[in-house]
């Protein structure tokens, strides 16, 4: 049987939490006070080879995602990352996640044009689907007008994750006017940051917690995207389900950082002396069932994604993702409690931790997930690619 937690016991694997740890958490500080993106990290991943992970390994990757042999090793990657720096590890989370998209809908010429610089260079990409006022995930008021020779866009993108001012790929989601079935309607668009009409919004980010992924607005003024900028045919994204793909990444994120924090305190409490404590031992106790708990159902994902049920796995992913971020918010809390204020100043990062915790498993939509979970349970009709 497939064993996720075998990827774990990989050299790289090791190599990586080690460097997550020892160097990517003490530069955390200056990347959260400067709300910066995390230069010297990007850099030391693209040196070992992990900016391609989830790209094939005949093109030089290293062939990890959930459509391929090895699902496991992209996600305890984003795990053991997100021990160290929970930001750095959403970078590369967005990334991989959509140098993955484009890889698999993209032309050959595109694949040329789009992907060979991330061997080349930390040339990083991102999907783009957040607006501040989109109707549906699938259906945005982004809009593209079809023109001769490609497709004229307009509209604003918040939250675009390493959508800095050298953008490498930018994966824009638009809805095309006149459509209104959202499988008609949603096309993907490659955006250059120095095409005529496109400005980039650094200083929009400003977050309590997450601030080492910067995410800017992105503001598109009737840019014109050629048809050689379009990845695959509209609809194509919610069509294959890409969404339901992603769950796991933000599972990864989730449970990393509370391991992170987790193996931290529990450090913290030993330097003090603390071990004894009865009410500090049952605590602990808690958070350790809790995290076994998270950890097993995330492993169980993984496996469910060999198996063949596609909606089977999207919603075993979901029900992952949801109870990782309860107990992310679970153990912030009794780490607060247990550990006392002198933790939570800026010398130590576990201010830091509980701060990229509260903000970013907001993502997780706890009660939507929920409901579509009840949905299925109840036989109604449900869509486990939704994220809210």
């Amino acid at each position: 049987m497939f064993n996720p937690e075998a990827a774990l016991q990989r050299d790289d694997i090791q190599e990586l939490e080690r460097l997550a740890i020892e160097e990517f958490r003490p530069r955390g500080r200056g990347y959260d006070a400067e709300c910066s993106m995390p230069v010297e990290n990007m850099q030391a991943l693209f040196e070992r080879g992990w900016l391609a992970t989830t790209l094939p390994r005949e093109m030089g990757g290293k062939g990890s995602n959930l459509d391929s042999d090895d699902p496991a090793t992209y996600l305890q990657a984003i795990r053991v990352l997100a021990r160290g720096c929970p930001g750095t590890a959403h970078n590369f989370q967005v990334h991989n996640h959509a140098a993955w998209v484009l890889n698999s809908v993209a032309t050959p010429e595109q694949r040329e044009l789009f992907l060979k610089p991330v061997f080349e260079r930390p040339f990083l990409g991102t999907l783009v689907g957040s607006e501040a006022r989109r109707k549906h995930m699938y259906q945005l008021n982004t809009s593209a007008r079809r023109t001769e020779g490609g497709w004229i866009v307009h509209g604003e993108k918040n939250y675009a994750t390493n959508a800095m001012e050298q953008l490498g790929f930018g994966i824009i989601f638009v809805t095309i006017e006149g459509a209104t079935d959202y499988f008609d309607s949603h096309l993907m668009v490659v955006v250059d940051h120095d095409m005529e009409g496109v400005s980039i919004d650094t200083e929009w980010y400003r977050p309590a917690g997450m601030r080492a992924c910067p995410s800017p607005v992105i503001t598109l003024d009737n840019v014109f995207v050629p048809d050689s900028h379009v990845l695959g045919k509209p609809g194509s994204y919610p069509r294959d389900r890409w969404q339901g793909r992603f769950h796991l990444g933000f599972t990864a994120n989730y449970l990393g950082t509370s391991e992170g924090m987790y193996d931290w305190f529990l450090d913290y409490m030993r330097q003090k002396g603390r071990g004894k404590d009865p009410v500090l031992q049952l605590r602990v106790g808690e958070m350790k069932v809790a995290l076994d708990a998270a950890r097993a159902l995330f492993h169980r994902a993984i496996i469910a994604w060999t198996e063949g049920d596609v909606v089977k796995a999207e919603l075993t992913s979901m029900a992952a993702k949801s109870t990782a971020a309860h107990t992310a918010f679970d153990l912030s809390h009794k780490i607060i409690h247990c550990a006392g204020s002198t933790a939570l100043f800026d010398e130590f990062p576990l201010s830091r931790y509980i701060r990229d915790l509260e903000t970013h498993v907001l993502h997780a939509g706890h009660d939507r997930t929920a409901q579509i979970l009840g949905q299925s349970e109840l036989g109604e009709t449900f869509d486990s690619t939704l994220q809210r």
